[in-house]
């Protein structure tokens, strides 16, 4: 049996190996984002299922009497790049950018992040999770006005956010405010 001598040609033995291995990249049309207008919805391979967690959570603000919750993305200190130990954000939304604000109601979970983090966050997040392209805090004011009942009560973790962020300046009120800090 003949054998073919390859020592003469190191090179060519490693050209078609590195042509044949290596895996084409391929078009994803956009297919690398979640797309949940779809049925069934299309869902990457990167997304967290976030349903046990947001049912979970959900239990809990029925049980306090909450109509919605707020999860920032800080640390006691104000941190903006926190320990794996206080993403909170990231454990109930699945998205692990390091600016961005989760509002949890009986009904809908949204999450706020600015434009560095769009792409990351429609890849990260199940359809759970509606993604607004807003920063600040006055429109998550005003979509909890508008998605919670009349004297609703909203939660969150008072070493978590600043004055500041509990009573935005910039946010004028017109109706009487009732705020029940309680831990």
């Amino acid at each position: 049996m003949a054998r073919a001598h390859w020592g003469c040609c190191p090179w060519l033995v490693l050209l078609c190996a590195c042509a044949w291995g290596h895996p084409k990249t391929a078009d994803l049309g956009g297919q690398d984002v979640r797309n949940c207008s779809t049925n069934p919805p299309y869902l990457p391979v990167t997304v967290v299922n976030t349903t046990v967690s947001l049912t979970a959570l959900r239990q809990q603000m029925q049980t306090q009497n909450l109509s919605a919750y707020i999860i920032p993305d800080t640390d006691a200190h104000m941190n903006e790049y926190i320990g794996q130990h206080d993403e909170r954000r990231a454990w109930i939304t699945g998205f692990t950018g390091s600016a961005g604000t989760a509002v949890v109601t009986m009904k809908k979970a949204a999450v706020w992040t600015d434009s560095r983090y769009w792409t990351q966050a429609e890849r990260q997040m199940d359809c759970n999770w509606e993604l607004h392209k807003e920063v600040g805090t006055t429109p998550i004011v005003t979509w909890l006005l508008t998605e919670i009942p009349a004297g609703g009560c909203v939660g969150f973790d008072p070493f978590l956010l600043s004055i500041g962020m509990v009573f935005p300046q910039s946010l004028n009120l017109s109706m009487p405010t009732r705020v029940t800090l309680s831990w």
